[in-house]
């Protein structure tokens, strides 16, 4: 594979999602040196909120540097929805004097509906809907397996019909933004 032009930063809300991300990344043959992950500090209020307000922060540092590096936010959708989630990213980089990201930026908001236990699940072949709650992992590892599977439908022909809306949005986010 060719040597990366661009770095990503991801900022994420816990070890479940950096954990499903960096393997996820790994996997479409990223290195580890190539990403910075920024994840919530555990107990320390909200989650999405943090990933929102770093998210202002790269966008801002972004424009202000010269070397190029690729964003991905990546937060849970819960009640909110895909689009819900990023009109909130939006609004979050008007009130800060941010611009919004354009179609050209590389940066995704990568969104989880209703969270990325959902779309594991889904992944090892159960019926999902991102309305429910699904269980925690035991262990954030667990998740490997189902990303393999992620991996094998984004290098072969793609999602299915009746994947989760939310997954299918991400992988056009990360198709469309930040994939050479």
């Amino acid at each position: 594979m060719s040597k990366r032009k661009v770095n990503l930063v991801i900022i994420c809300e816990d070890t479940q999602q950096e954990c499903f991300a960096r393997r996820f990344l790994y996997g479409m043959g990223w290195e580890k040196h190539q990403l910075r992950i920024q994840k919530s500090p555990s107990g320390r209020g909200s989650g999405e909120q943090w990933v929102r307000e770093k998210y202002v922060e790269e966008i801002r540092n972004h424009s202000r540097r010269n070397v190029r590096y690729a964003i991905a936010a990546l937060v849970d959708g819960d009640t909110t929805g895909v689009s819900g989630r990023i009109q909130q990213f939006d609004n979050e980089c008007i009130e800060q004097g941010v611009s919004v990201r354009s179609a050209a930026d590389e940066v995704a908001i990568i969104i989880p509906t209703r969270n990325i236990e959902t779309w594991i699940n889904y992944l090892k072949g159960e019926e999902v809907d991102e309305y429910s709650i699904y269980p925690k992992l035991r262990y954030e590892s667990e998740c490997q397996p189902a990303v393999d599977k992620l991996l094998k439908m984004c290098k072969a022909s793609g999602l299915p019909d009746e994947a989760p809306s939310s997954l299918k949005a991400a992988c056009e986010e990360f198709r469309q933004r930040i994939q050479e």
